[in-house]
């Protein structure tokens, strides 16, 4: 049969965490790069782990960094990179304070013995773990005892991201899959299960609620012209004076769906 069970990245990531020396795990990708700079911020980084006595549970965590995105080279490249720094910063340091924070970017630090407790950094079943990081987070919340997930700021690596179309669009894809495929999994259902109301709710709207808001947000413009034409086509006619109660105002359809209009947005704006 195919000798390879799982997909790779995963999966050559776990082999390799019994070779590494240390105490502490940073898997980037082959397309991440590093700054001079940002490496003598590498101390502080990992005094994050510093525990202060024997038994302090501050060593129990993964400590998250942001991406800087070096491919911000045309419209598609500058969307891209808008888009990552959105996800892996503003929104990052909101999902830490709020508690719902997993393992998304390759620039975490996490620390390999609890990594190795857990059966490694990533879940590599084949397509129903295609956003193989993000369990590294979600196993790290549910085993508890202490273990914490932070974001910091001061310390970031450089990326690259592709510059097409197409493949842009592929790894929107890319993520969009493997949040249907998350939801399936035995990690999502026991968090709902043991995640607290804020957590629960900021989690939902990290992953699948995300796009559940999108596909809204995208239906609400078409059923919006629908309503308005619907409006603007049943407006009174001499043929229907019959069957239509068209009121004392004299006013058309069209001038009262802008008018409702007009209102709403002023109220938004």
């Amino acid at each position: 049969g195919y000798p390879i069970l799982g997909d790779g990245k995963g999966d050559n990531q776990n082999h390799a965490i019994p070779f590494m020396r240390g105490h502490f795990a940073q898997c980037i990708d082959a397309n991440q790069g590093a700054y001079f700079e940002q490496m003598l911020f590498l101390p502080c980084a990992l005094g994050e782990f510093r525990s202060r006595y024997r038994g302090d549970p501050q060593a129990k965590r993964i400590v998250g960094f942001p991406e800087h995105i070096t491919s911000d080279i045309g419209s598609i490249g500058d969307f891209a990179a808008s888009a990552e720094v959105a996800f892996g910063t503003i929104l990052q340091r909101t999902y830490a304070a709020l508690g719902a924070r997993m393992h998304y970017g390759h620039p975490d630090i996490m620390n390999k013995v609890f990594m190795m407790q857990q059966g490694g950094v990533s879940k590599a079943t084949k397509t129903l773990n295609l956003s193989e990081d993000i369990f590294a987070g979600m196993d790290f919340t549910l085993r508890g005892q202490g273990r914490t997930i932070h974001h910091q700021e001061y310390f970031h690596l450089a990326k690259g991201r592709d510059l097409g179309f197409n493949t842009v669009l592929g790894f929107f894809s890319k993520l969009a899959s493997g949040t249907g495929e998350q939801v399936i999994t035995r990690q999502a259902f026991r968090l709902g299960q043991i995640l607290h109301l804020p957590e629960a709710l900021t989690f939902y709207y990290a992953h699948v609620g995300y796009y559940f808001t999108q596909y809204l947000v995208s239906m609400s413009l078409p059923l919006l012209v629908f309503v308005w034409l619907l409006v603007i086509f049943s407006d009174c006619e001499g043929s229907f004076d019959a069957f239509l109660s068209c009121g004392s105002s004299g006013r058309s359809a069209a001038e009262t769906m802008a008018g409702l209009l007009g209102i709403w947005f002023s109220w938004l704006l």
